[in-house]
């Protein structure tokens, strides 16, 4: 997985894919403060992960153009 620093610019202005940017646009929307979390991108999937370890996994579903949190298996 890359991993992407947080920041003071746009969250959404480093992003790659479109993926990423629609990951990145829901943690903005979300109203995630990125320079608190590391986010990392793998195709379609980001897991966002706060100092405590605590992570949520996002999946970027092509079909429905959304962002989901899902479960780790």
């Amino acid at each position: 997985m890359k991993r992407i620093p947080g920041g003071g610019e746009s969250v959404i202005k480093n992003a790659k894919t479109i993926a990423e940017y629609a990951i990145r646009r829901w943690l903005e929307n979300e109203g995630f403060v990125m320079e608190c979390f590391q986010l990392e991108i793998s195709g379609n999937e980001g897991i966002v992960t706060d100092r405590t370890r605590e992570s949520l996994r996002l999946v970027y579903d092509e079909t429905s153009k959304t962002v989901k949190v899902v479960e780790e298996r």
